[in-house]
């Protein structure tokens, strides 16, 4: 816990940094929201539909509209409003669609007509739109060095260019680092698909409902822990990277495996209190959308200023678990990156050192 204020604290000195993901997340969203919204608004022109689209969402045109659309505009739909991101989010992430589609997945729902033993399809998700998160997770891998680099710093303070110089000068490292997670990742999804299926065999075979409804959210909360696991043996081993200036991806991997495990109930309880902090910060997002009506474009930029609040908080939960983790790791595994004039640049020189 100690750790973890020490993260926010850090996170809080150099607050704009919050504003900077913010702004690069709207920036690629727009790549997609753009086009989209020019063909709303050229099909909803003229029509009586134009008019309830102001204050609220007609369905009926929706359904009829979306079964003409192909790509991109096939993906909107009503799902996407309120909290549904949320769950449609962590459904696509455990399905194994998220990133890219990379993944096997044993959480396949049944085709129509397959009947109980028929074969399963993938959660079909726009190519367009996986594209666009795969640009998103380069950017972000990018910006994870330099931001980085600015919370080790126990003053604070940055500039963009020394933040852009640290992004660029452990990319490489980084990439290498994400590479080795999304190869262990897939190797959990495979070894998930024949045990989903045994799972899912026990289910249909149980006797009761409770039983049945208990083993299908236990594996899928089973394959989230795991992914928990492996995303904070991954962010140790950036924070290795940049702490302690680690040439080797794998071998900052294995210090940051040895790292986990010697502290487990302090990583993993960190993971907890952000967790719960999401959690509250999505119920008072449910609380404000349900509650707030939106009845014209007045109302309609209010929402939007809210919906924004939400990502700047949940973006500030992400970069304060970051700090938190740096600060957990100087705290318990010695020796602290050198100090730099500039909390973002990284030091002179790449003579790194490898050890485990």
């Amino acid at each position: 816990m100690t750790a973890l204020r020490d993260g926010f604290r850090a996170l809080a000195r150099n607050w704009g940094l919050v504003l900077l993901v913010l702004a690069v997340n709207l920036g690629l969203a727009l790549v997609l929201a753009l086009p989209l919204a020019t063909q709303l608004e050229r099909d909803l022109a003229h029509t009586g539909a134009s008019g309830s689209m102001m204050y609220g969402f007609d369905y009926d045109w929706w359904s009829a509209w979306s079964e003409e659309q192909e790509g991109l505009p096939g993906s909107f739909g009503p799902d996407i409003f309120g909290t549904g991101f949320a769950l449609k989010n962590l459904d696509l992430l455990l399905r194994g669609a998220l990133p890219a589609g990379l993944f096997p997945s044993g959480a396949e729902e049944e085709t129509p007509g397959s009947g109980r033993g028929g074969s399963r399809a993938s959660p079909r998700v726009e190519p367009l739109i996986l594209g666009a998160g795969v640009l998103y997770l380069l950017v972000q891998i990018f910006l994870t060095g330099g931001l980085l680099g600015v919370l080790r710093a126990p003053g604070g303070g940055w500039t963009l260019r020394g933040l852009i110089h640290g992004s660029g000068f452990y990319f490489g490292r980084l990439v290498r680092v994400s590479l080795l997670a999304l190869g262990l990742a897939w190797i959990v999804f495979a070894l998930n698909v024949p045990f989903a299926r045994w799972v899912d065999e026990m289910a249909r075979e149980a006797v009761s409902e409770r039983t049945a409804l208990a083993l299908g959210l236990g594996r899928h909360g089973l394959l989230l822990f795991v992914l928990v696991l492996l995303h904070a043996v991954a962010s140790y081993a950036r924070v290795i990277v940049v702490r302690e200036e680690r040439e080797s991806a794998a071998l900052a991997f294995l210090s940051s495996l040895g790292f986990c495990a010697r502290n487990t109930l302090a990583v993993l309880g960190q993971y907890g209190v952000v967790l719960l902090g999401a959690v509250a910060l999505l119920a008072l997002w449910v609380g404000f959308d349900a509650r707030f009506a939106v009845i014209g474009w007045r109302s309609q930029i209010v929402a939007l200023a809210g919906f924004e609040l939400f990502l700047i908080g949940r973006i500030a939960l992400r970069l304060g678990l970051m700090g938190g983790q740096l600060e957990l790791h100087r705290a318990r595994a010695g020796a602290s990156a050198p100090a730099t004039e500039d909390a973002a640049t990284p030091p002179a020189g790449k003579g790194g050192t490898d050890r485990v």
